[in-house]
């Protein structure tokens, strides 16, 4: 199905579904029980690597919590799976707490866990040439995954602003895992809008990348992690723990790249080591995967924007009011 810029009812359907400390074990005779933490995520991707190290090098542990992870399979799924209650933590896409803000539901991001756009168009067609300007999508079909995520909001947005320059290019709509490939080999796009690795395993079985989210938007929010208000409310030692966890395994992943390749080894162990490599080595040099938990005030206000532009968010008061940066402070002071 070709869709252009049209705004998803799964817009909607986010909406009806949201209406529905920092201490270690001490060593005594009976250690003190682990908090159980549910964090729902997207799915397992690799551009997430910050969550995995903090399992996999015991940050969520030495902070207090056993950590569970579940999959929402979309932005708007993964913020109704916390809404109703089947996570305390969600994360995806952050704007999507401010979308829900306008219709009175209340939540806050704490945290940054993507800082960068990290999608980039790929073709196997030696006929399309790499392109910095949104002229050089003129007449193509691309690929994205299904509105309402931001793989399609960030492209929708493009297309619109440079209605005249692209033609008649338009999106094709498409799964996560592989589903978008699919499409370039059917002949039903001609670019496919996608994550790594599967970006550096296109690449190293002849595809070429034409075009880059990162260079087009800068720095951007792609994925925060957020809670309810209310549950901010009642825990504030949990969230710490939570946001601390994520700062020491960011700054693991900056201070030993080697340790970060390893741990993404061992999650995703059926996809090439060279890829695996190449691709970390790409999200770490360019701070895709942030330094710090903080959040970036432009990368932020460049997320808003392309929700504010498509008519998913109102205006920038409600995403504003959603941002609470006190416990991401507290972490990067943490020494």
């Amino acid at each position: 199905m070709v869709v252009k810029f049209a705004r998803s009812g799964r817009i909607a359907a986010l909406l009806a579904a949201i209406s529905f400390s920092l201490g270690a074990t001490q060593p005594t005779a009976a250690k003190t029980p682990l908090t159980n933490v549910t964090i729902c995520q997207y799915g397992d991707l690799l551009i997430y690597l910050p969550l995995y190290i903090a399992q996999d090098q015991k940050y969520f542990e030495r902070q207090g919590l056993k950590v569970r992870f579940i999959n929402g399979g979309g932005d708007d799924k993964t913020f109704a799976a916390l809404a109703a209650g089947s996570a305390q933590f969600g994360v995806s896409d952050p704007t999507f707490t401010a979308i829900a803000r306008e219709h009175g539901q209340k939540a806050v991001v704490i945290g940054t866990v993507v800082a960068g756009a990290t999608y980039w168009g790929v073709t196997w067609n030696n006929a399309i040439k790499p392109t910095r300007s949104a002229a050089g999508l003129r007449n193509l079909r691309i690929a994205t995954y299904e509105a309402p995520s931001t793989n399609y909001a960030l492209m929708a947005k493009t297309l619109k602003e440079h209605k005249a320059e692209v033609g008649n290019a338009s999106i094709v709509q498409g799964s996560y895992g592989g589903g978008l490939f699919a499409m370039l080999k059917a002949n039903r796009a001609d670019v496919a809008m996608e994550l790594e690795p599967a970006v550096s395993t296109a690449v190293k079985q002849g595809a070429h990348v034409v075009y880059s989210y990162p260079e087009a938007y800068g720095p951007y929010m792609l994925t925060g992690i957020y809670e309810m208000e209310g549950y901010r409310d009642a825990n504030r030692g949990t969230s710490q723990a939570v946001v601390t966890a994520l700062e020491m395994a960011m700054r693991f992943a900056h201070a030993n790249p080697a340790g970060a390749i390893e741990v993404a080894r061992k999650k995703f162990p059926d996809v090439d080591p060279q890829v695996i490599r190449t691709a970390v080595t790409r999200m770490i040099n360019e701070s895709t995967l942030p330094s710090h938990v903080t959040m970036d005030a432009r990368g932020w206000s460049n997320a808003v924007n392309v929700r504010v532009a498509l008519g998913d968010l109102k205006n920038r008061s409600a995403a504003d009011r959603t941002l609470d940066p006190s416990f991401a402070a507290t972490a990067q002071a943490v020494r």
